[in-house]
């Protein structure tokens, strides 16, 4: 049967809608504070609580549904994704709408690297960066187009109304899932545990540290922006909006030439000049704050070094074990939302203790984090990997003569 749509394209949808769904909560936590009588701390939960299930959960469904056919697990999980949106909308209080967070942020945990794992199978081995980068293009378009829409929604019509569009987002999107994706499984091991067998390996815990350090030092500004670039904007939040636009549309390109770079260097120098990248704008924040026209310029390089790093750094895993990339995947996404509760964190740990200049404190506290990341990255890429029971050791090394 032809499909019917763009399979690829389509993925990156999803990726759109569940991008959309994590970062928009914090466009709308004001009115949810407002519509549920809590405070802004309470509300602030809501966010929270997703992100830390959506890292607890992705590592284990992406060892539970690994030898399970992609459609499936695409399908299931945008179904889940459906309805945790569907029961946000209509939560009326705090617990029931932590809860449909909560469930909405595991069915969200199973799609992402399903899908990246997606892409790279049915792409040629010379264009899996750029199929990779494609899926997680959805995540960068949803910081330009998502957000600020949902957010907009949220103040014009209520923040039910932000979750009532994911919700026919996510069933949309699995429509035309059944509808274009093929069936498709990936090669499989003999059972779980051989699956689980590179998580053993230094390589994989170093990778996944890696993010998980990057991930931590970005959010420790990038979740108090608004406060942070308010010498900038004066307070105003339609200069906020369009300097949050520059940062976005950058981060579309970042993660496109992140792909096609992976593809032409080799995922470990693109990660390597993209978390330098990083640290750089990040520590160079407290002079580029000050003033519209440098704190749109950072904003901008923020947004294509940050997201350049996503498709190297996937790579990267999936070459350490094909037969156990979901798994691998999933615990990159786990540590990119560990890394957002962490950044978040530490970041108001800062404020409640950094003094008066403790804003000026966030980005580079989180430029040296991405220094340490550099560090556990170059440690990977020197790591040998285990070899298996029974596999000969490698011969010595002759002389020339």
């Amino acid at each position: 049967m032809r499909r019917v749509v763009p399979v690829v394209p389509l993925l990156a949808v999803g990726a759109f809608a569940i991008g959309t769904d994590t970062f928009v909560v914090a466009g709308v936590l004001p009115e949810v504070a407002r519509s549920l009588r809590v405070g802004v701390a309470s509300a602030g939960w809501v966010s929270t609580v997703f992100a830390l299930a959506y890292a607890v959960a992705a590592p284990v469904l992406g060892a539970l549904t690994g030898r399970l056919e992609r459609r499936t697990v695409l399908l299931v999980s945008l179904a889940g994704f459906t309805l945790g949106n569907a029961a946000s909308a209509l939560a009326g209080d705090l617990p029931l709408l932590l809860l449909a967070r909560v469930f909405t942020a595991v069915s969200a945990a199973l799609y992402i690297p399903a899908a990246s794992a997606s892409a790279a199978a049915l792409a040629p081995p010379e264009r899996r960066g750029r199929a990779m980068a494609v899926v997680l293009g959805g995540l960068s378009a949803a910081t330009v187009a998502g957000v600020p829409f949902g957010t907009w929604l949220a103040a014009d019509l209520q923040w039910r109304a932000t979750f009532w569009l994911l919700a026919g987002l996510g069933a949309g999107c699995a429509v035309a899932v059944a509808l274009g994706l093929p069936a498709l499984r990936l090669p499989a091991g003999p059972g779980l545990a051989a699956r689980l067998a590179p998580l053993r390996e230094s390589r994989v815990g170093l990778a996944v540290l890696t993010t998980a350090l990057f991930m931590t030092g970005g959010y420790l500004a990038l979740t108090y922006v608004g406060a942070l670039l308010a010498p900038a904007t004066d307070g105003d939040g339609t200069l906020l909006a369009v300097l949050l636009l520059v940062f976005g549309v950058p981060a579309v390109a970042g993660t496109v030439l992140g792909g096609r770079a992976t593809d032409r260097w080799g995922a470990l120098p693109v990660l390597l000049v993209s978390v330098a990248g990083l640290a750089l704008v990040l520590a160079t924040l407290p002079l580029t704050r000050q003033a519209l026209l440098p704190a749109g310029l950072a904003m901008a390089a923020w947004g294509v070094t940050a997201m350049a790093t996503q498709p190297a750094q996937q790579h990267r895993l999936f070459a350490v074990a094909p037969t156990s990339g979901p798994l691998l995947l999933s615990l990159n996404s786990s540590a990119t939302f560990v890394g957002i509760a962490l950044g978040g964190f530490l970041g108001n740990r800062l404020l409640r203790h950094g003094g008066a200049d403790a804003l000026d404190l966030l980005g580079p506290v989180g430029a040296g984090l991405c220094v340490l990341a550099l560090g556990t990255a170059l440690l990977g890429a020197r790591t040998r990997p285990a070899r298996s029971a029974g596999e000969p050791a490698p011969a010595p090394a002759t002389a020339g003569r």
